[in-house]
């Protein structure tokens, strides 16, 4: 008859999540979850079926935690909540945001990534149907809106992870992110008009991209 482990599998996901958060997926390995958990890494093999159904496991909590920081009500606006949300776990909680987003490992991680981004597109297109500013929007153009807003709230996501900018308040992050959208917003707005100008058709012809006002969000998809 088999010996009973010690430990649950969620015991050892919980371990293993503790070792990312503190110090990097790459320093998560069995002798670390067992040191973790003061034992032998005997009990660590016997109740898992792979490290890889460990790391996906590992990978589903740090998504649960991140979807919790995502919707969490700041501000009362779910599309500049969420994105808030974003950058606050990117700043809080770096190793995590590293693994998700950063991580050149293919497999679960990349999987997962994917999903994220599914489920970020999906649901803020559904928020914003409802949103009045952008009721004159198609579903092209609020697309479109998310990808544009979902490079600068990653881009300063990343900054604030490595340390590469100075660390922001919550606070100035929501104005940064507030003041990034409202122009996005105008910009599509008045696109017609803005790529109308005489000096802006000008430009375009001279940098080689006179087709630009005609490109549309199916150019920007880039999730």
């Amino acid at each position: 008859m088999p010996v009973k482990s010690k430990f649950a599998v969620e015991d050892i996901v919980d371990a293993a999540f503790r070792i990312v958060r503190r110090q990097g997926a790459d320093k998560c390995s069995a002798r670390a979850i067992a040191h973790e958990l003061n034992s032998s890494t005997m009990p660590i093999y016997s109740c898992l079926s792979s490290m890889k159904e460990l790391e996906k496991a590992v990978i589903k909590k740090a998504l649960d935690l991140l979807i919790s920081y995502e919707t969490k009500v700041r501000t009362g606006d779910v599309f500049l909540d969420m994105g808030i949300g974003y950058i606050m776990f990117a700043k809080t909680e770096k190793h995590l945001f590293r693994m998700l987003f950063l991580s050149e490992r293919k497999g679960a991680s990349g999987n997962t990534r994917r999903r994220f981004n599914d489920y970020v597109i999906d649901a803020l297109l559904e928020k914003l149907s409802g949103f009045e500013p952008l009721n004159d929007f198609s579903q092209e153009q609020k697309k479109d809106l998310i990808n544009r807003m979902w490079v600068f709230t990653h881009g300063l996501a990343v900054l604030l992870n490595n340390s590469i900018i100075r660390d922001l308040s919550e606070r100035r992050i929501t104005e940064l992110i507030m003041d990034t959208g409202l122009f996005v917003i105008l910009g599509e707005k008045i696109r017609k008009e803005v790529y109308a100008a005489p000096e802006v058709q000008d430009f375009l012809k001279r940098a080689g991209f006179p087709d630009l006002g005609d490109r549309r969000a199916a150019d920007f998809d880039l999730f």
